[in-house]
């Protein structure tokens, strides 16, 4: 059998590599291949998030993109496949000291995008979250309009508005080699063999270093860390419509999630790209950043809980854009955590740019060089 030739081949097919095959499609480019070294999309970070539109960030490129998610995935175009369900629970970010500082100029940023964000007292925040009580905090910001979506709608809809465009999907297909000649892609080998492309994006999410070597580009250090998340059962005095908070001070969240609460320690160990395993000390480190955050918080069951990586640069900024010493060879990669929050307006802009628009300075791979 001879290679496949395709002008697009995108790696990964989670949030990064679903959302900019689908806005490559709806901008009308075809011979689009997605290839996922899994057997279904989603596998690893993409589907391992708690699934929160969080838009009061602090880095104001990546709240622009917060933002602009968020609208498309409230209004998402004609034809969209799949309706994906958003439950606008709201966001109450707690701080104090110069995290509160922080947090306001964040508040303050936001307001000047156009959100409906408000700053909270201390009394007011305490009055509106029962499970709080005993906290210390300088004060909340509120965002009544973030909210929880389904990942698995939200991805599934990517992928599916990108095959209606004439994308095709390989699963199981793992990249063994990013083929280069002369500084320009060729096309990449891969465990179901050789896809001819005039373009790679690389959006392997946590093997987006490894994938980056091996196509000789720009040296970006990459840093998957393990995060995990906590599930109870359903619990009888959970309210469905309570927010999602945040504490930024002591580091834990949680939000009402299937009749009980999704909780995280915000816990972050450096790992190689994998499939992460569980730590049992992440359940204790839970227990105690909710101890100090919240001394009258209830004795809660954990039903079951995971991990999964979320990948960083040195900087903390997202790299989107074309490489700057190989030609053909695109990078969407280093979403931090934000996948989700971002990926509508991620895989935008990588379309824009891989049609032609001038570099996002942001983004640009070439601040690494």
């Amino acid at each position: 059998m001879g290679p496949e030739e395709a002008r697009y081949v995108v790696i990964g097919a989670g949030f990064a590599g679903a959302a900019t095959a689908c806005h490559l499609a709806l901008q009308g480019a075809r011979q689009i291949v997605i290839v996922e070294q899994e057997a279904v999309a989603g596998f690893h970070s993409s589907g391992r998030n708690a699934g929160f539109i969080r838009q009061v960030l602090a880095e104001p490129s990546v709240a622009d993109l917060a933002a602009q998610s968020a609208e498309f995935i409230r209004n998402p175009p004609p034809g969209w496949p799949i309706p994906v369900s958003y439950d606008a629970i709201g966001c109450m970010i707690l701080g104090r000291g110069d995290q509160w500082d922080a947090l306001q100029t964040d508040a303050e940023l936001a307001r000047r995008r156009g959100l409906d964000v408000e700053c909270w007292s201390p009394e007011k925040t305490l009055a509106a979250m029962p499970l709080i009580e005993g906290a210390v905090l300088d004060g909340a910001v509120w965002c009544a309009s973030d909210g929880v979506i389904d990942i698995n709608a939200l991805l599934a809809g990517y992928l599916k508005m990108a095959q209606s465009g004439g994308a095709t999907i390989r699963y199981g297909a793992a990249v063994e080699e990013v083929r280069v000649r002369n500084g320009r892609v060729q096309g990449i080998a891969t465990s179901q063999g050789f896809f001819e492309a005039d373009v790679v994006v690389n959006a392997a999410g946590p093997w987006a270093g490894p994938v980056g070597a091996m196509a000789g580009a720009a040296p970006i250090a990459f840093h998957p860390r393990r995060r995990h998340l906590f599930v109870t059962p359903p619990l009888d005095w959970v309210k469905p419509d309570w927010p999602f908070v945040l504490n930024v001070s002591d580091e834990v969240y949680f939000q009402p999630s299937s009749g009980g609460l999704m909780l995280c320690p915000c816990d972050e160990d450096d790992m190689p790209p994998c499939d992460p395993p569980t730590r049992p000390e992440a359940l204790e480190l839970l227990a105690e950043r909710l101890a100090a955050a919240y001394p009258d918080f209830p004795d809660i069951p954990i039903g079951r809980y995971w991990a999964g990586l979320r990948t960083f640069t040195d900087d903390n900024r997202f790299v989107i854009g074309w490489d700057p010493g190989i030609e053909g060879f695109f990078w969407v990669a280093g979403l931090g955590g934000h996948g989700v929050t971002t990926s509508a307006a991620v895989g935008s802009l990588a379309a824009r740019l891989l049609f032609g628009a001038g570099a996002d300075p942001n983004f640009s791979p070439a601040r690494f060089r």
